[in-house]
């Protein structure tokens, strides 16, 4: 066993040291930004649901007196069990602190293992650079859901890759795991086994073992979606296999873009308020306000049939910029977009911003030169089509770089991919020229 982890620290010596690296400048953020700071915004509102699920068994989110199906329940399970053991206080703080910059540095780690499935060792410390960057160390040390969804989904996509090199049930339950934790996280990457899919037929997968895995996926999820779902049932009535938070991003959605309908030409009180009475009627009191208990859910189903609405309006009323708004621009300004609200070590937003251009462009050459080398172009399209199904879905509602934070990990890999198949060109060039010379 020594032999073997000498091997092994030898072999990935200079990725453990950049590993290293990587969690010494988390924790000077963290010395930096204090052990309490935060956003007094969503990461507050998860430490407080963590509190209460400790303290009462409730899955909750903005208020710890109802049950809520606002967020999956990953967070405050999480944080509820941090708190059984360091209490409410400033320890709790820092016990997650140290969470989150152990998984921000984790990533780091799968990004370079993704890289190294198709590249030199070089190419995967290449891709382990960017976590270096401000915007994301700032972000490992803020309670969101970044950080742990980021960890779990780099962690999916590598054990996918995997199973494609190297079929077996090892690298399936890693695979199974990450998603699983993921989908705690984050809603939207339900559809991901979909892409997993296709990736592992076009590799051309053992059929009949990726049925069996597929069935044990299929239990898996339901294992979890069931309960969830009943209990969702009984707290509100209502059908709700993942969450109802969709209807405030999507309203404010409705306000990105270009040639979206004016507030002061629409009916919301035919249209919005009229409906929200008739359909959950149920919900509310005899003077026509939501009951305590379900105040959250019927406002936020309201933003959800005004959003509706608005949009119903823009695409009888103007279909060709309401298209331009959810395909291009809206898109386009997640893709660009950062996750830096405050400045942390002096580094400004506009050196961000530059390093966010240079990512991109890594990534769309990385793309070309894998399609004129003919060479990992399966794994180009995996990694380009989950970032992008990402992309649109969070483009179907309100788009800012907080959203577009957590899928990083995945330009990271297929520039870290790239830069070992734009070295290839490079050299095919100078023997070229050589032999034309």
């Amino acid at each position: 066993m020594k032999a073997r982890l000498r091997a092994f620290a030898l072999e990935h010596r200079t990725a453990l040291l950049v590993l290293a690296l990587l969690l010494l400048e988390r924790l000077l953020g963290i010395y930096t930004l204090g052990v309490t700071y935060s956003l007094q915004s969503d990461d507050l509102s998860y430490v407080n649901s963590g509190i209460t699920f400790a303290s009462t068994g409730m899955v909750t989110m903005h208020d710890g007196q109802h049950p809520s199906a606002q967020i999956m329940p990953g967070m405050p399970v999480l944080i509820g069990l941090f708190s059984l053991v360091f209490g409410e206080g400033r320890l709790l703080w820092a016990a997650l602190k140290l969470f989150w910059v152990a998984m921000g540095t984790l990533t780091a780690w799968f990004v370079y293992r993704s890289v190294r499935l198709f590249a030199p060792a070089w190419c995967g410390v290449a891709a382990m650079l960017p976590f270096f960057r401000a915007d994301i160390v700032w972000m490992d040390n803020l309670i969101l859901t970044e950080t742990p969804f980021m960890l779990a989904l780099t962690a999916m996509v590598y054990y996918t890759m995997r199973m494609a090199k190297k079929p077996d049930w090892r690298s399936f339950w890693c695979c199974l795991i990450a998603y699983m934790l993921s989908l705690q996280c984050k809603a939207n990457i339900a559809p991901y086994p979909l892409l997993a899919l296709l990736y592992l037929l076009l590799m051309k997968y053992d059929r009949k073992l990726l049925l069996r895995q597929c069935g044990v996926l299929a239990g898996a999820v339901l294992c979890f979606l069931v309960p969830w779902t009943i209990r969702n049932y009984v707290h509100f009535h209502d059908f709700i296999p993942l969450t109802y938070g969709a209807g405030n991003p999507s309203l404010l959605g409705t306000y990105q873009g270009t040639g979206y309908p004016l507030d002061e030409e629409l009916d919301y009180e035919t249209n919005v308020n009229q409906v929200v009475r008739e359909k959950y009627a149920r919900y509310l009191q005899e003077d026509g306000t939501p009951q305590p208990a379900f105040q959250r859910y019927v406002n936020l189903q309201r933003d959800a049939v005004k959003a509706k609405y608005r949009q119903q309006v823009w695409r009888q009323e103007n279909p060709q910029s309401m298209l331009y708004s959810y395909l291009v621009l809206k898109p386009w300004r997640l893709i660009a977009d950062v996750f830096y609200w405050e400045t942390v070590f002096d580094v400004k937003l506009e050196w961000i911003r530059l390093a966010q251009w240079i990512d991109l462009c890594l990534c769309v050459l990385a793309f070309i030169a894998a399609h004129v080398l003919k060479q990992n172009r399966k794994q180009a399209w995996l990694l380009a089509g989950t970032y992008f199904a990402n992309v649109f879905i969070y483009s179907m509602t309100y788009v800012f770089g907080r959203y577009n934070a957590s899928l990083m990990s995945l330009r990271f890999i297929l520039a870290g991919i790239g830069l070992g198949l734009l070295f290839q060109l490079v050299k095919r060039g100078i023997r070229t020229i050589k032999t034309v010379k």
